[in-house]
């Protein structure tokens, strides 16, 4: 369970991004805008990958730059483990085969 926290995470993080309500304006949690600056580097990320997730790039791509490579990211991160462990176990040798080479030499 602990090898897919992070798979979980990500899942959960996408899917509250897909269901969050764009429409209305919340009080924002950037550390910056609580300091008195007007944006940052991150702020519409979170719009842009909403954009991103339900197809409509155009508004994604002006919400902000990096929200599709960053959903990319993520669901990159979310199939990665996943896809090596049903690789590791189709190629994995099985312990009785191990056993016997090595008693054997």
């Amino acid at each position: 369970m602990r090898k897919y926290s992070a798979t979980i995470i990500w899942t959960i993080v996408l899917c509250l991004l897909y269901f969050m309500n764009v429409s209305k304006v919340l009080p924002s949690f950037c550390l910056f805008k609580l300091l008195g600056f007007k944006s940052c580097f991150g702020c519409g990320i979170g719009h842009s990958i909403y954009y991103t997730l339900h197809f409509n790039f155009r508004q994604s791509f002006q919400e902000h730059i990096l929200g599709i490579p960053a959903t990319i990211c993520i669901v990159y991160n979310i199939f990665e483990p996943i896809y090596n462990q049903t690789k590791t176990i189709k190629h994995e040798p099985t312990a009785n085969a191990h056993d016997a080479t090595r008693l054997a030499t």
